[in-house]
């Protein structure tokens, strides 16, 4: 799987055929042929597997920070350290990641498990936006996890110098900051 994931990463999903997958594997066809009856399949365990990782890393993450007293600067200090030194140290799984979220958009099967990493996303976020101090956690789970989207795709796509240290890191203070403001919430 993790051959059929650096395909996808640097070749898109139509990359991803048994052969292919066998050749960057360095084993016989017949292995992947065995494990996985179609390439649909392949694709499938592969998106289980990164979602799972992604989720497990994630949750690390929140629930090392959450029983911390850290104040708003010192969580987005954290929080874009991790993402971004990862984000850093293996491109081609996020790329992947990215491919295998738009082919839900072409697959029901899948579209049912971007879902699920979406849903553990929007908790995870909520969990250290409560931690935190905000106010209305569960409504802004939504934009901390669109802006932290946002930014690892932009960076993906136009990688820039010093990434957490000039942009990700103070978007994500002022965010953390305007979301843990007391005040009114919205109805």
């Amino acid at each position: 799987m993790r051959a059929t994931l650096e395909l996808i990463g640097e070749h898109g999903s139509d990359a991803v055929t048994h052969r292919a997958v066998a050749e960057r594997a360095e084993l016989p066809l017949s292995a992947t042929t065995y494990w996985f009856a179609s390439k649909d399949e392949l694709l499938q365990e592969t998106l289980l597997l990164v979602v799972r990782e992604e989720v497990e890393r994630l949750e690390r993450l929140v629930l090392d920070l959450a029983p911390r007293e850290l104040d708003v600067s010192e969580w987005a200090r954290a929080v874009s350290a991790v993402l971004a030194a990862d984000l850093e140290s293996d491109p081609i799984r996020h790329v992947a990641f990215t491919e295998l979220v738009l082919e839900g958009t072409r697959r029901p099967w899948l579209a049912e498990e971007v879902a699920r990493w979406h849903a553990a996303q929007l908790r995870l976020a909520e969990l250290g936006l409560r931690a935190t101090g905000g106010p209305d956690p569960r409504a802004d789970a939504p934009l901390l996890v669109a802006t932290i989207t946002g930014f690892m795709l932009g960076q993906l796509v136009t990688p820039v110098d010093d990434f957490e240290e000039r942009i990700f890191r103070p978007a994500l203070e002022r965010l953390f900051t305007k979301l843990t403001e007391p005040g009114p919430v919205p109805a």
